[in-house]
């Protein structure tokens, strides 16, 4: 039998200094390494142009943008005081763990079934229950998959009618657009990006707010600075977020050549569906157009999604499970309000599963990975 290279689950890749210089040089000429230098300007100027003019707001990774972000909201909206924000179970720990880091309870709801995205009427539910304890609602764009563009504006509705903020953690969504063509933080709202080195737009640790609001834009640009929104003086609860210029070069890099990159992971994507739905898979709704940090999708059952486990380990071919575990059932998270039973989120983590994705993923690997999926299943490849 033929032996076969190992399979990551992700190898991710992040551009060489060499080219990185050519920005750096930027920062070292002007001696400015930090606090707004000119790689983070330069970058602002971009990733804004990327997004149609959107304000964008560099940060040190996404769970500080989070933090700015929420911040920002409720201290707009003046719902600073109340005890909720409410966030999806089906999403990865980050999301609650900057909810409790602000203080605030996590108020659980459900997802549906096929977009995997906050379930608007388990948010209104919800809402009509708790709303004047609600602080924010943190929503998510699942695995970087924007929703519907309809379904994002009846998030907003449903807060709006409420007077509650709505904060959208789109993690790996940088580059994600929607079925109109439309890319994540292009539409109105708050976004919060996550630029990790196993993201798709990879830079290290980084993220990014975005915001076409001017007055929330010069809060989260305040609150991500010690709070320094007027000149040196902290009229605002601050923390310290702020991008650095070596990042910033890292950033204005990768955004070089990320039309390649985003093309790429979707061919790989597509080679898996086309493979791999005639056999039984689900993919998320939406996900043609979403940015794939990995091949995410669910197995026909609970014991094949458990079977594949086995053997991606055994034929050392990166077969993972994302999210096999809702927040609800973290232990740190398990004192968090729940809307109800969470019963798609539950399904869901049954049958999770996440197979290998890298911007240089080989035809031969990525058939490598779908031989194995199909075997197990006892499907024909």
């Amino acid at each position: 039998m033929a032996e076969h290279a190992p399979v990551p689950f992700l190898r991710p890749q992040l551009p060489p200094l060499t080219e990185v210089q050519r920005y750096f040089t930027l920062a070292e000429q002007a001696r400015f390494y930090s606090n707004g230098g000119p790689c983070e300007r330069l970058l602002r100027e971009r990733l804004s142009d990327y997004l149609d003019g959107a304000t964008c707001i560099p940060v040190n990774n996404a769970t500080s943008g989070i933090m700015v972000a929420v911040l920002g909201a409720v201290h707009h909206a003046g719902t600073r005081g109340r005890g909720l924000v409410i966030t999806p179970s089906y999403t990865f720990v980050a999301t609650a763990g900057s909810v409790e880091a602000l203080g605030y309870r996590p108020l659980f709801v459900d997802v549906d079934p096929d977009g995997w995205q906050i379930d608007p009427d388990a948010l209104e539910r919800a809402l009509a229950e708790h709303g004047d304890d609600v602080a924010a609602v943190l929503a998510t764009h699942t695995f970087g998959t924007p929703p519907p563009a309809g379904l994002e504006d009846r998030w907003r509705a449903l807060c709006a009618t409420h007077g509650v903020p709505l904060v959208v953690d789109t993690a790996a969504a940088f580059g994600a657009v929607d079925e109109a063509g439309a890319r994540t933080g292009t539409r109105t709202g708050t976004h919060v990006f996550s630029f990790h080195a196993t993201k798709p737009f990879g830079v290290g640790e980084a993220g990014m707010v975005a915001t076409r609001d001017p007055e929330l834009a010069r809060l989260f640009d305040g609150i991500r600075q010690f709070g320094f929104a007027e000149g040196r003086v902290a009229s605002l609860p601050g923390i310290n977020a702020k991008m650095d210029e070596l990042h910033a070069a890292t950033a204005l890099t990768v955004l070089d050549g990320y039309a390649d990159v985003l093309a790429a992971r979707r061919s790989t994507a597509g080679f898996y569906r086309q493979h791999l739905e005639p056999a039984g898979f689900r993919f998320q709704t939406g996900s043609p157009g979403g940015t794939w940090q990995a091949g995410y999708l669910q197995a026909p059952d609970p014991a094949a999604r458990d079977a594949l486990l086995v053997a991606g380990r055994e034929a050392q071919v990166g077969i993972t499970a994302y999210y096999e575990r809702p927040l609800h059932h973290h232990p740190a998270y398990a004192h968090g309000l729940r809307e109800n039973a969470l019963p798609v989120s539950e399904a869901l983590s049954t049958c999770a599963l996440a197979l290998p994705m890298a911007n240089d993923l080989t035809e031969v690997e990525r058939a490598r990975v779908v031989d194995v999926v199909l075997a197990t299943v006892g499907a024909p490849a």
